[in-house]
């Protein structure tokens, strides 16, 4: 992510408030934060799902590309009580920011961890898919 992208990813996670409402889903805005946060965690391969290849990678782009949800992979679903739980608001969203920053500066050459349902990806591919989900939950919460 170039800086400008970092920033306005920034700018907009600082729009949000402990009681933004989502304009559709079901998690509520620490619990996205969250799931964001976990997102990162699997490409920095600190976290791992508890099940890989639930969906297939095509299975994933069909759902996404006719603006569906795609299915949370087992064992990280917030409403399901999986993930990193949400603490505090804002100590939530500095980690978020924080994970955003530590995947960015990382090298092109870093060998991340699995995606559970595109599996072995390299830092670029992880890029993209870490910009695009940030980009669509904070829509969610029309951010």
């Amino acid at each position: 992510m170039s800086e400008k992208e970092i920033h306005d990813f920034f700018d907009r996670i600082d729009t949000l408030a402990a009681n933004t409402k989502p304009m559709f889903g079901k998690m509520n805005v620490n619990q996205m934060i969250c799931h964001c946060t976990d997102q990162i965690r699997l490409a920095l391969n600190t976290i791992r799902a508890e099940e890989y290849g639930g969906l297939t990678s095509k299975e994933v782009m069909v759902l996404s590309s006719a603006g569906k949800t795609v299915p949370v992979a087992k064992g990280l679903g917030q409403v399901e009580g999986g993930g990193t739980q949400p603490t505090h608001f804002r100590n939530d969203v500095v980690l978020l920011k924080q994970h955003i920053l530590e995947f960015s500066q990382l090298d092109n050459d870093f060998v991340c961890g699995p995606h559970p349902y595109f599996g072995q990806l390299n830092k670029a591919k992880w890029t993209r898919i870490t910009e695009y989900h940030l980009n669509y939950h904070l829509s969610q919460f029309n951010v």
